[in-house]
């Protein structure tokens, strides 16, 4: 293929005229508003809000609580007479840390964090989805616009040609000039048709136009064709490569298969001991009527450890559980590598064929084009017969839209290959415009609430993990 690419530019866009529309220009605009790229990244955000809940089991909670209690009613001992009467208030601080989980806290922050790194991924797939989406809305108007010119120049064409065979058949001339009236029916129905292919064309021109404004979030104007797309491995064991390194699918499920092997050591983990310490400082007295001077200050503080002996097989089962989630895992990384090097060998050859078939279709067309001039022109001497023009005009004409078609397939289809490895993405495509930061937004929730006996506790409770 580099042979192939060396014949064409290596930029997006060639330069033009500063009032067309690129197609950077498009991927751009498409970037900064496209409403389902926008909604993954919030989904993205989301997900790292995970990784600080998880965290949350290496620091403390504290909490302020307030109670007031009066209750009435007859002694319970028989030998007393009369009532008694409770009523106090209080109002303590309660804090409390998990010192020791046996890894529990820490096998939930690593799935925490894996699931947050596949959402980074899903949202690059996302990204390239919504590109190829944008590439393709973008090559479909330039497509049916150049079948829409065509149609109306074979429309144009055939309408004199209609003319020209209706005036000699009914003028006559010489011999070798006369035209029958087949010759006339036959035109006739051509410019019919023509003018049906031009309806159609312009209807689907109409669509397309629809999908590029619903896709990219504005009207096409000048649209500019591109060249070739940035970024094209230059053999297919290369492109091979670099899919197995930067597929965004493939890479999202690596890191899902991460998350489900920490889920096997957190269900595991629940059969550790856990230990936790709480202490509450507050006051106590009377509740009506308020006497400040007869409260008085309450402090207390507890060391817990809990083992866990026997649960009805709750947490065996969720072992289990997580080990079937993990096997699963493992069998979406193979499907999805498999897919991945599918995808690669599938769009690399479509490239190839269609920077094979623009090739030749400008070949096509320029002998089609030559072809329909001197038909033309033999017409005129009487050396050709209307079905002769009209034959050539048909060549030309299919000619022009197989060479449109190639143009638009092959640029598609590079989308796709690019897609597959791993580099339609923004600093490939639009290296100008600021681009969304996933990794940014899990290290600043990595760091989010922060405590200064999160390092340590952490340490300790990854220890026999």
């Amino acid at each position: 293929m580099s042979r192939i690419l060396a014949c064409f530019a290596l930029a997006v866009i060639p330069p033009y005229a500063a009032q067309a529309q690129t197609l950077q220009d498009a991927l751009a605009h498409a970037y900064q508003s496209n409403p389902t790229l926008l909604g993954e990244q919030a989904n993205q955000r989301a997900v790292t809000e995970n990784s600080v809940q998880a965290r949350s089991g290496w620091r403390p909670t504290v909490s302020v609580n307030m109670d007031a209690n009066y209750q009435q009613g007859p002694y319970t001992n028989a030998f007393a007479l009369g009532s008694y009467t409770s009523n106090y208030a209080e109002g303590y601080v309660a804090a409390k840390q998990t010192l020791y989980s046996f890894g529990h806290t820490a096998n939930q922050v690593k799935a925490a964090d894996a699931r947050s790194h596949a959402a980074g991924h899903a949202l690059r797939l996302t990204e390239a989805q919504v590109f190829t989406n944008v590439i393709t809305a973008y090559m479909n108007v330039l497509r049916d616009r150049s079948i829409k010119d065509i149609r109306q120049a074979d429309l144009t064409m055939l309408q004199r040609q209609v003319q020209l065979t209706t005036s000699r058949y009914t003028l006559g001339g010489a011999p070798s000039e006369q035209v029958t009236r087949t010759d006339v029916e036959q035109a006739e129905t051509r410019r019919q048709s023509a003018e049906v292919a031009l309806t159609q064309a312009r209807a689907t021109l109409a669509a397309s136009e629809a999908q590029f404004r619903a896709v990219i979030g504005e009207n096409p104007t000048h649209l500019v064709m591109p060249v070739v797309l940035p970024g094209l491995p230059s053999s297919m064991p290369q492109a091979m490569k670099i899919a197995i390194q930067s597929n965004p699918q493939l890479a999202q499920m690596r890191e899902t298969k991460s998350a489900t092997l920490a889920d096997v050591d957190t269900a595991r983990s629940q059969w550790g001991p856990q230990i936790q310490v709480q202490g509450t400082f507050g006051t106590i007295g009377p509740g009506a009527p308020f006497r400040g001077r007869e409260y008085g200050e309450q402090v207390t503080g507890t060391v817990s450890l809990v083992q866990p002996l026997y649960n009805g097989g709750l947490y065996n089962s969720q072992i289990r559980q997580a080990r079937d989630k993990d096997e699963q895992a493992h069998q979406n990384v193979e499907q999805a590598r498999r897919s991945a090097l599918q995808d690669v060998v599938t769009y690399w050859n479509a490239v190839e064929n269609g920077l094979q078939a623009i090739r030749a279709g400008q070949a096509e067309v320029r002998s089609g084009e030559t072809t329909l001039k001197g038909y033309q022109l033999e017409y005129g001497y009487g050396l050709r017969s209307t079905t002769d023009v009209l034959y050539a005009d048909q060549n030309l004409r299919s000619a022009q839209v197989e060479l449109a078609t190639s143009q638009h397939d092959t640029i598609v289809a590079q989308a796709l290959l690019l897609a597959a490895i791993g580099h339609l993405q923004a600093q490939d495509l639009i290296p100008n415009v600021h681009s969304y930061d996933a990794d940014a937004q899990l290290r600043h929730a990595r760091t989010r609430d922060w405590e200064p006996l999160q390092a340590p506790l952490a340490a300790l409770d990854r220890a026999g993990w």
